[in-house]
């Protein structure tokens, strides 16, 4: 099984697979966890391996352990996973890039836990570390490194910092805003101001000119649906005026040559109750030919309207249809209701590990009591062919659907 060359360390518990593709620590081939265990006592430390040191604090003062990492990721798709041993609820984790290296090259880092999903996200460079406090007990930390997306990759040199009995962020409520009405000057994620008239079925296509109330219907009702077991409240402007406080916008019209939505960051943990995305409406029209009903074309822009709002709350990429987050799938699939699952990540956003969307969602929001997730639904029946027909023609406009696609760090 193991062809690839293994590099490891069993330095102060720490254990690294360099080169090691996600097929290889598929669920069908054994856990993640089961895996790096068997590396990290195949033998002795490989030369080059990582290097690792480490300090305890005095008895009687607060938990500290220091760190330091270095390795090397050879470019795309390459990275390197460590042990960093069990962590507990309050853990706080900080993770500085000491690499000397007049390259200027940046890292990509993040921690996952002992099942695989990622529980933070930090491109290191400039100085800026990656900081997380751990918000459940895990049987074992994960720090993963890769290039920074589009980047050679190179050595790199970590300081990890660990302290505990730090206080746990609490969930936060979150409100939203869909706003259906004219937008002047709006500016997201850094872009100029664009300016539209208010949300009209005309704008998705000439065949929705008189399904504007059942389309704007459709949108509200797949938000509230997939948000409904977390602490959001959805509101739109056909409810009243923005809301009073902090509240996150959603605005829907405008158009874009390559894009359906763009929010104003993957904020991960939800920092900034007060964000806002857009959902181009006007794109939508490119799927006329799809011949949905104002129901399906509802839910596909609702869809999209909940992926957009989930990088709000600090979701990213996945890569399985049936997910919200995800970008590979068909417009067919879009035209579907989706669901927030526990999906494979794209690898621009890390080349292995997993989203718990939901578990996030929990983490940062709180939930509903007695409030359930809903199952992704099907097509119907009647549509299965015309979906295959329409799949290979769709793909391409889908991979861009979202402006924090190909690179999560811009």
């Amino acid at each position: 099984m193991w062809q690839r060359l293994i590099r490891h360390s069993v330095l102060f518990g720490l254990a690294a697979c360099a080169g090691c593709s996600p097929e290889l620590f598929s669920p069908t081939d054994g856990s993640l966890s089961d895996t790096l265990a068997s590396v990290a006592t195949a033998g002795a430390t490989a030369s080059g391996s990582p290097a690792a040191t480490h300090s305890d604090p005095p008895t009687g003062q607060a938990q500290h352990t220091q760190t330091v990492i270095s390795g090397s990721v050879a470019g795309s798709g390459d990275y390197q996973l460590f042990e960093l041993g069990a962590a507990g609820l309050g853990d706080e984790w900080t993770i500085v890039d000491q690499t000397v290296d007049s390259s200027g090259r940046s890292f990509l880092v993040v921690l996952l836990n002992s099942e695989s999903d990622l529980l933070q996200r930090q491109l290191i460079s400039g100085g800026t570390p990656l900081d997380h406090t751990v918000r459940g007990d895990t049987e074992m930390l994960y720090l993963g490194v890769a290039p920074a997306y589009g980047g050679s990759g190179g050595s790199f040199r970590l300081n990890v910092q660990r302290t505990g009995g730090v206080s746990v962020p609490a969930p936060r409520k979150q409100v939203v805003w869909l706003n259906f009405g004219a937008g002047a000057d709006v500016q997201i994620h850094g872009r100029s101001g664009l300016s539209f008239n208010p949300f009209s079925g005309a704008l998705a296509g000439p065949d929705y000119a008189a399904a504007t109330a059942e389309l704007k219907a459709a949108i509200v009702a797949a938000m509230r649906e997939d948000y409904a077991p977390y602490n959001v409240t959805v509101l739109s402007s056909d409810d009243g005026p923005a809301p009073e406080g902090a509240h996150a916008t959603l605005h829907f019209g405008g158009s874009d040559d390559q894009l359906l939505g763009l929010a104003d960051s993957i904020d991960q943990y939800n920092t900034n109750l007060g964000e806002a995305a857009i959902i181009y409406v006007e794109s939508f029209a490119v799927f006329e030919t799809m011949q949905l009903s104002p129901e399906e074309m509802g839910q596909m822009i609702g869809n999209v309207a909940s992926h957009e709002f989930g990088h709000l709350l600090g979701l990213f990429h996945t890569r399985v249809p049936q997910d919200i987050m995800d970008t590979t799938g068909s417009a067919w699939d879009l035209a579907a209701d989706q669901s927030f699952l526990r999906a494979a990540l794209e690898p621009s956003v890390f080349p292995y590990g997993y989203e718990n969307s939901g578990q996030r969602l929990a983490e940062t929001l709180g939930g509903r009591p007695g409030a359930k997730s809903v199952a992704a639904k099907v097509l119907l029946d009647e549509r299965a062919l015309r979906k295959e027909e329409m799949r290979a023609q769709t793909r391409a406009i889908l991979r861009y659907r979202c402006g924090n696609c190909l690179n999560p760090d811009d």
